[in-house]
């Protein structure tokens, strides 16, 4: 596209918080609307994310750039190979989640016309719970698909803010739940809530299918997107991928392991580790029986800025900024993660001059821990 043309363009954009006052800009900007493809609008995304520092800003801004744009985001439904193993997934993924949100309007349709009833709150309850089971695959779009747009795409900033809104939507469907399950929460309350969720959802699926898919198959090796299918180390999977090094030796100095020796114990270890290096890059992750944190092999080389969710990167840049110039040397968070307690430990890691090497991160289950009271000193096996 033509610079000038698009600095226009990208003027009218970045005003779109003022419509009154972007008028003059909406004329100049408005014979283009139904001519951008997926690239241009990727990248006038990526732009208003480079000049807008607030992300609830920047959220406003982009919903409003998507509805002007609205005939060049649409006007080629689906143009793509939906064969291709991981998009034909996540595409029938988001039939399934259409077919979610339709059974949602049937039931809140009802309740408007004949009376909300006890069956309509669970018919929606049901249908929420399966919902936030149906976008785990967002997950796979953080750990997989976003290192890949990364990797062959500069101008990339765009996947932070779609990281942003899937957290959105994950809290919406918490507060519908809980909404759900009270008896008190009125159809006018759960109106507002569903609205919020359908407006989320329902524009996650259009810039998936119209924007990221798209340009993930337009800029990104063919082999490399099928590849994705086999990318998840999960349940000590690691094992099979083994390759004949297993069997060299490594001087740790307080012994002599063999490379498939590490791997089983790092593997059994009772938590996650992740290692970044001095640079920020990922460098190794364990693969334990149960991970709290997925990582899939994507996530090698890649920053550990990027593999955090907008919302909480500055805690990320904190805690490193403090790392590497010497004021910290830990930083330790717990969280509640359905029935676990888990425990995160970050750890500097220095040479032997104090200079920093890299970050260890450790996740660890302590809900049984914090129970202990008392010594254990005989063996209990029935």
């Amino acid at each position: 596209m033509d610079q000038l043309l698009y600095n226009e363009l990208l003027e009218f954009v970045l005003n779109l918080e003022e419509p009154k006052e972007n008028r003059e800009r909406l004329e100049k900007a408005r014979p283009y609307f139904g001519v951008l493809c997926a690239k241009d609008i990727m990248d006038l995304v990526d732009d208003v994310m480079k000049r807008v520092e607030d992300i609830d800003r920047v959220k406003i801004i982009v919903t409003r750039l998507l509805h002007s744009f609205n005939n060049s985001v649409t006007r080629k439904l689906r143009d793509f190979d939906r064969t291709i193993g991981p998009i034909e997934t996540l595409l029938s993924i988001n039939d399934t989640i259409n077919s979610i949100l339709s059974s949602c309007s049937a039931q809140l349709r009802r309740g408007s016309t004949q009376g909300f009833t006890q069956e309509m709150r669970e018919i929606l309850l049901d249908n929420v719970i399966k919902l936030g089971e149906t976008i785990e695959h967002y997950k796979m779009k953080e750990y997989q698909l976003f290192p890949l747009i990364e990797r062959y795409i500069e101008e990339h900033r765009c996947v932070s803010l779609m990281w942003a809104i899937h957290d959105d939507i994950r809290a919406t469907i918490l507060t519908l739940t809980s909404q759900l399950q009270s008896d008190s929460a009125s159809l006018t309350l759960l109106n507002k809530t569903f609205g919020t969720l359908f407006f989320d959802v329902k524009s996650m699926i259009m810039r998936e299918e119209q924007i990221l898919y798209p340009n993930l198959l337009e800029f990104v090796p063919r082999n490399e997107i099928i590849a994705l299918e086999n990318e998840q180390f999960e349940d000590k999977k690691v094992e099979s991928h083994m390759s004949s090094s297993e069997h060299t030796i490594v001087d740790l100095i307080t012994g002599n392991p063999s490379v498939g020796q590490l791997i089983q114990i790092f593997n059994h270890l009772t938590l996650d580790i992740t290692y970044i290096d001095k640079d920020d890059k990922v460098v190794y992750f364990n693969t334990p029986e149960h991970r709290f944190f997925k990582r899939t092999v994507s996530v090698i080389g890649r920053t550990v800025q990027n593999c955090h969710p907008p919302q909480s990167v500055h805690i990320v840049e904190k805690i490193l900024k403090a790392f590497k110039n010497g004021s910290k040397d830990e930083a330790e968070f717990v969280i509640t993660m359905g029935k676990h307690k888990v425990r995160i430990l970050y750890k500097a890691i220095r040479g032997r001059n104090g200079e920093y090497e890299g970050t260890l991160e450790m996740s660890q289950e302590i809900s049984a821990i914090t129970q202990i009271t008392e010594d254990k000193r005989l063996l209990d096996w029935e």
